[in-house]
């Protein structure tokens, strides 16, 4: 393993001399056993920081009981790892200690330690310290398996964002509302989100895949804790906004034309047979959410295309939940728009067959709100949904920024908006677009899916093979989105439109990362996942799965490198997951700084 830290070689520090190790530190028990779970580590050569979230908890545990004195305590742990590097353990203790909220306490260094075989003998005079004890909040780490979302800032896994080298390369509009961002985060945030928005108003795109015609429309749910900026997401909406409220705005006089219509019915005389007005079919873009099951049948079948947009997931929990509201099951055929049919009430009794229906979704909401709508992996909505999990920020954002220009982003998305609703009318001029791939981009396309489905068959099992036919029509759906855009930015409209190479690529790296957060969200449903295996533990090894498959058949440190700035980790954890990798067979080591796949 040591010939994983190359350029990271252990240093000597002041804490690796037995007489000025523990110099500093307080004079107490806690002090002392301490200094000899550290000499039970340093004997048995257990490392106990090869996780990237355990070694946040070491430091965060440290930090809480000793404050700068643990200092000391967590260079002696820290380099026990083969990558060990003093600077970095340097600033990484600092973190911990400006983020510390006391929530991590000293018994979970000593829990870590348990879980490596390395446990203390307890004299038995000697009274039950807190560490042993079952009910204090250090044992916090032991409820991963039960939830998505901890208090504790270091239990929040940080899931890949989307490279920045795509945001240079997107179609004019998707550049426009991702630079108006700030963060990384906020940029991949509103990328994914547009698309998914704008899949819904692209009405004569299709493609044919298995024989079957497939549109754009998508399904998106993005979780994150509360404060985590989850509220960008709906300027997306603002880009179809225009159209829904012209929509809307059409009904409303259909409305009262038929109200003055039929009020003209009732008033009629003997002798005039005046033939009773029917009601205007419902006309709009975004149906809300909380409809009742018949509703939203009757919406769809009266439009033919609609988006559910709805930032408070509980909304959609509670519609599905109720007798009134579960229209879950025509929710789930309309993802690939399979027909359903409704009985309409009232005194016509009309049934309706709605065929081919069309509904993009955009969901947010807490990771708790996740697993309310979808209990367990075995739920037919979880392949269905891209999701896109979010963090908080760890540090201070300037509230007052301007975020690029004057203007507030709710004019500038709805101008950008108004330019994106002027487009779709020129597009609805052409009925039909067929979008398709070049027979390179074909090959390529088969080659991923054949491995990516492999690998999730692997990973997962053969319960979520599912996933990986349908994240390919998330492959399609989403360049058929960017295609539809580059339309835009020509101004040239044609009934074929085939693939750039530079979409075909940047929607490979978006789906890349989407299969990342849809694996962790996998296991975290997944009620199969043996018990004691933690959601981080599951989460590492996709972690583990995307590095890998970032990586060259053949590579070296340097590449590594490369690797760790384009899926956005550390050096440390790239280097921690190679290293696993290698344990358990999926990569050879051939050399000092060399190695393959296997």
């Amino acid at each position: 393993m040591d010939l994983l830290s190359e350029g990271d070689k252990p240093s000597q520090h002041p804490a690796q001399t037995a007489t000025s190790a523990y110099a500093a530190a307080p004079d107490t028990d806690t002090a002392s056993r301490v200094e000899a779970l550290i000499a039970e580590l340093r004997a048995s050569g257990r490392d106990i920081t090869a996780d990237y979230g355990d070694w946040l908890k070491v430091g965060f545990a440290l930090a809480s009981e000793f404050g700068e004195a643990g200092r000391s305590y967590f260079h002696d742990i820290s380099s026990l790892y083969s990558g060990y590097s003093q600077e970095e353990s340097d600033t990484k203790y600092s973190e911990c200690l400006k983020s510390d909220n006391g929530r991590t306490d000293i018994s979970t260094l000593f829990y870590l330690a348990k879980n490596q075989g390395v446990t203390l003998r307890r004299a038995s005079s000697e009274p039950r310290t807190n560490y042993e004890s079952s009910s204090t909040k250090g044992q916090s780490d032991k409820n991963v398996p039960l939830t998505l979302s901890l208090d504790d800032p270091e239990e929040m896994p940080t899931l890949p964002m989307f490279p920045e080298d795509i945001f240079d390369t997107l179609p004019g509009l998707l550049r426009k509302v991702t630079d108006l961002m700030l963060t990384h985060q906020e940029r991949s945030l509103v990328l994914i989100g547009s698309l998914a928005t704008i899949s819904s108003a692209l009405l004569p795109l299709y493609t044919i895949y298995f024989g079957k015609t497939i549109y754009p429309n998508m399904y998106l749910f993005v979780p994150g804790p509360a404060g985590a900026g989850k509220g960008k997401l709906d300027f997306c909406f603002r880009l179809v906004k225009p159209i829904h409220k012209e929509k809307l705005e059409c009904w409303n006089i259909a409305k009262d034309e038929y109200k003055k219509e039929y009020a003209r019915y009732k008033r009629q005389k003997k002798g005039d047979n005046i033939d009773p007005p029917e009601k205007p079919p419902i006309q709009l873009l975004r149906v809300p959410a909380n409809s009742s099951a018949t509703s939203f049948a009757q919406a769809m079948a009266e439009n033919g295309n609609l988006i559910i947009f709805e930032t408070e997931g509980d909304t959609v929990v509670n519609t599905f939940n109720s007798d009134f509201g579960n229209y879950s099951d025509s929710f789930r055929k309309a993802f690939s728009h399979e027909s359903f049919g409704y009985l309409r009430r009232g005194d016509d009794g009309e049934e309706r067959e709605i065929e081919n229906p069309r509904l993009s979704t955009v969901l947010s909401g807490t990771p708790e709100q996740v697993k309310s709508l979808i209990r367990d992996a075995e739920n037919g909505l979880l392949s269905r949904f891209m999701f896109f999990c979010i963090n908080s920020t760890p540090e201070w954002l300037d509230g007052f920024d301007s975020y690029g220009g004057d203007d507030p982003l709710e004019e500038s998305f709805d101008h950008i908006g108004q330019e994106f609703t002027a487009f779709t009318k020129i597009l609805e001029q052409t009925p039909h677009i067929k979008f398709t791939l070049t027979i390179p981009q074909t090959g390529k396309f088969n080659d991923f899916f054949a491995a990516e489905k492999e690998r999730m068959q692997d990973f997962n099992g053969e319960r979520y093979s599912a996933s990986s036919h349908r994240l390919a029509w998330c492959f399609l759906r989403i360049a058929m989105v960017l295609s539809a855009l580059r339309l835009m930015d020509s101004g040239r409209i044609s009934e074929n439109v085939e693939c750039t190479d530079v979409d075909f690529d940047t929607t490979l790296k978006i789906i890349k990362v989407i299969s990342v957060h849809n694996d962790y969200i996998f296991n975290v449903l997944d009620k199969e996942r043996p018990e004691g295996i933690a959601v981080a533990d599951s989460y590492s090894s996709a972690t583990r799965k995307a590095i890998i498959s970032a990586l060259p058949g053949y590579f070296t440190s340097d590449d590594m490198k490369k690797v760790a700035a384009n899926v956005g980790k550390s050096l440390r954890t790239v280097r921690r997951q190679i290293a696993r990798a290698i344990e358990a067979g999926e990569i050879q080591q051939v050399k000092h700084g060399e190695y393959k796949k296997k």
